[in-house]
């Protein structure tokens, strides 16, 4: 759907006011007695705050914390909670087109990448999110008082909308997107764009559907057409085009072609939309136009039959509500519910030969297989076949993967409702499977302190020893950014400076963040945290331009060992080389 020409429409047009957070909310307050909330479009929010930070080296971690927890505690002091929505499961129609879609976005960044690597400007080109951002907001924002978060479990943009329309303290919908005008009962948006602050207080451009649809002539329950018309992803560009030219010849060429399509959708049936939006051949589109202005009515969630008394149908509904709650990411309930995933498409190995044919998702798929194992263990006798969107080069297609069930001898599976209530040593030994850890038990990885350095640990002895992909000397660098980071303040992170990109070093920090976050995921299944979810985030131990630094630095210094000479503070030399003995497998407690 197009909806930047409605946001362009309607700030053309003034069709905004500027509002005080505080104002709006003590307003609400007055008239009901309880306290406001905002819904939140979570990736918007996660875009919106980490805009003026490093989109090239790996992901500036803890700056992006810091940075939620001041856009939260703004809100609170004005009296508005916020509830964060993010990404759940894609609904049936988009899945058939993901590899489609993929690959037009995978031949898209991999020219970007090649022209940044060309020319080694870290400043200029499309930006695309680092792996770990949302992931990591799903966490802090759950983490801190005042606010929720929220997984949807199919389509989330009309998730979020619906929430909005039936929360009666829900103010509006807090993002840059206009599909939030566009659904039944939204009350307003409130746009980050717009969002400053004047002594203090948080001021917001708020946009109301009602506004929208009166300047345009048009009823609120139009609205639906005429985003279809303006840009439905299932017309192809050419066939819009001839629509759009189409209808400047029959209602006079405008300013802004949402006043051309308005006058389309008023007071005409579906039908007589189509016959003058098509021509002779409007029958074929009568259904697709039907179906785009459908998505925008809300839907009822599924629910497991009451009649299913299966013990995989109460792990489903458990699955489930611990995502809906935030505590499970979509990834786990894809591969529990659809037996599906999308590995994504990591892209920097894409354009150098020294890669070629290995895709990170290549290199997590013995870890993935085996959480596959544990998590859909009770699902039936297996062995279990997952479907996984697979990126190779600028090929995106889609792969059966056939997982046995299957453990060793030493490692038992009470079912997972048992093994999340029950004893910590069998949830250890679940993981340290799953990862591949150096010994069994988890003992080597549990001896660990501060123990948010289980994850680096068991990342990068993963990909030394099982994936085979990372280099002694790589591990080092990787060691010192997760001893070092706790040492400096988010500013001073930030200050660091990255004349210019190294392919290797992009590469490895896409790859490491990927294998953290495989981690963390298999950690859920088992039911373990290092101690709790919010302290075993990336910004503990890794930050993508600190990373950076160190990789050049070692680089120009041919890769020379850890030792007292290296430029950081020699009593951080102890607790390095004790990480990396559990790295390179020389721990003192390593069967």
């Amino acid at each position: 759907m197009s909806y930047r020409s409605i946001m362009r429409y309607a700030k053309a047009n003034d069709l905004y006011e500027i509002v005080s957070v505080r104002s709006i909310a003590e307003e609400h307050r007055a008239k009901t007695g309880e306290d406001a909330v905002i819904a939140v479009d979570g990736v918007g929010c996660v875009w919106y705050l980490y805009r003026n930070c490093d989109f090239r080296s790996g992901g500036q971690y803890k700056e992006f914390r810091e940075a939620c927890w001041n856009f939260v505690e703004k809100f609170s002091k004005s009296g508005v909670g916020l509830v964060f929505f993010f990404d759940g499961l894609p609904p049936a129609e988009k899945k058939e087109k993901c590899p489609d879609v993929s690959k037009n976005n995978v031949e898209k960044i991999k020219q970007n990448l090649i022209q940044l690597h060309v020319t080694s400007d870290t400043t200029t080109g499309s930006r695309r999110l680092p792996e770990g951002l949302i992931p990591s907001a799903r966490v802090i924002f759950r983490d801190v008082p005042s606010t929720e978060v929220r997984l949807c479990v199919e389509d989330y943009y009309q998730e979020t909308a619906q929430f909005a329309a039936s929360c009666k303290n829900c103010l509006g919908v807090m993002s840059n997107t206009a599909s939030f005008l566009i659904y039944k009962d939204a009350q307003s948006m409130f746009a980050f764009d717009g969002n400053y602050e004047i002594d203090g207080e948080v001021r917001m451009m708020r946009f109301r559907p009602s506004d929208l649809a009166s300047h345009l002539g048009i009823q609120q329950q139009d609205l639906p057409a005429l985003v279809t018309f303006l840009g439905s992803d299932n017309i192809n560009s050419e066939e819009r085009r001839r629509v759009h030219g189409r209808l400047s010849s029959r209602y006079g060429r405008r300013e802004h072609l949402a006043s051309v399509v308005a006058e389309l959708v008023k007071n005409n049936t579906v039908e007589e939309m189509c016959r003058i939006a098509f021509g002779s051949r409007w029958r074929e589109f009568v259904d697709t136009v039907k179906a785009d202005i459908d998505h925008f009515r809300y839907k009822r969630r599924a629910t497991v039959r009451a009649s299913d008394k299966s013990s995989w149908s109460d792990v489903l509904q458990r699955i489930t509500a611990k995502h809906l709650s935030g505590e499970i990411p979509a990834a786990v309930l894809s591969v529990a519910k659809c037996h599906m995933l999308d590995t994504g498409a990591a892209l920097e190995e894409l354009f150098q030969d020294e890669y070629d044919g290995m895709a990170t998702g290549d290199v997590l798929k013995s870890m993935r297989s085996r959480m596959y194992s544990v998590l859909l263990w009770e699902s039936g006798d297996g062995p279990f076949h997952v479907e996984e969107l697979v990126t190779r080069k600028t090929e995106v297609y889609r792969e059966q993967v056939e997982v046995q069930k299957h453990l060793p001898l030493n490692v038992e599976h009470p079912g997972l409702l048992k093994l999340w209530a029950g004893d910590v040593d069998t949830r250890w030994r679940l993981f340290s499977w799953i990862v591949g850890a150096p010994d069994s038990e988890g003992s080597v990885l549990r001896s660990l302190e501060p123990q948010c350095l289980v994850v680096p640990a068991a990342a990068l002895y993963f990909l030394r020893h099982e994936a085979k992909v990372l280099r002694c000397h790589e591990a080092e660098i990787f060691a010192v950014v997760a001893i070092n980071v706790c040492n400096f303040t988010p500013e001073e992170l930030a200050q660091k400076h990255v004349p210019m990109l190294d392919p290797r070093a992009t590469f490895l920090a896409t790859l490491f963040v990927r294998t953290v976050l495989q981690l963390l995921d298999a950690a859920i299944v088992c039911g373990l945290s290092f101690p709790t979810e919010a302290d075993c985030q990336l910004d503990a131990y890794f930050d993508g331009k600190f990373f950076h630094e160190l990789y050049l630095r070692a680089k120009n210094q041919s890769f020379s060992r850890v030792g007292s000479h290296a430029p950081w503070d020699p009593s951080y030399l102890e607790p390095i080389h004790k990480l990396l003995n559990v790295v390179e497998g020389t721990h003192t407690g390593h069967q």
